[in-house]
């Protein structure tokens, strides 16, 4: 099967277990292994296809524990579909407050192919300034999945080895010390931007936060 039938397949037997995170553990991968699945990136070994198929049959019941996604608002709220500004501030407000970030910024790609900011919380000139136009090559978690149109994160800034450079120098200036990128597509998985939150201490957000994210994200674009 082609990789978009896969991904047809995954969302049906996320929307079957109750979310992606049940899904996730059913079978048995990790959390960027089915985003890649998800978006369409590629087809799913055979080995994870029979067992989707046995989510999908019935054989593979989802555990009551596992039926309890993390949820929010923002994803079964009313949002007119096309009101981007609205859609935008509305979507960054829920990542920072599912994440509980203390910054946030939402990018779209412009028809240059670059990443200009949206909507921010936060963020004073200097920060802005500097990532107001963002490249797949700028040393940033944005700029990486943008790149890769992958979730990526950074744990901790000044110990990163991807940030180094200017691009991390702005960022500790302005308090950042982890951040978690995550690209937003529409239904058809066209790529239209990064939402990105971020914190001021280090540490790495655990695979529900990050399923969050990703769901927060689905949602924007869908709307968008």
């Amino acid at each position: 099967m082609r990789a978009m039938d896969h991904a047809a397949l995954l969302h049906k037997a996320a929307h079957k277990l109750g979310g992606e995170e049940a899904l996730r553990r059913s079978l048995g991968v990790t959390w960027l292994e089915l985003q890649d699945w998800l978006h369409a990136n590629s087809a799913v070994p055979t080995s994870i296809f029979l067992k989707l198929v046995d989510v999908l049959s019935g054989d593979a019941a989802p555990l009551a524990s596992e039926r309890t996604a993390p949820a929010h608002p923002f994803l079964d709220e009313h949002v007119p579909a096309g009101e981007k500004s609205a859609i935008l501030e509305r979507a960054l407000d829920a990542a920072i407050e599912a994440a509980d970030a203390d910054f946030g910024n939402l990018q779209l790609l412009d028809p240059d192919g670059l990443l200009r900011i949206r909507a921010q919380r936060g963020f004073e000139a200097p920060f802005l300034e500097f990532f107001g136009v963002v490249s797949g090559e700028t040393e940033s978690a944005c700029g990486i999945a943008l790149l890769t149109r992958k979730q990526f994160s950074v744990p901790d800034v000044a110990r990163s080895d991807v940030l180094r450079g200017p691009a991390g120098d702005a960022i500790l200036a302005a308090g950042v010390r982890s951040v978690q990128s995550t690209p937003l597509f529409d239904p058809a998985g066209k790529f239209l931007g990064v939402l990105s939150v971020h914190h001021r201490a280090p540490g790495a957000a655990d695979e529900r936060v990050l399923a969050l994210l990703a769901a927060i994200a689905r949602r924007a674009g869908a709307l968008l």
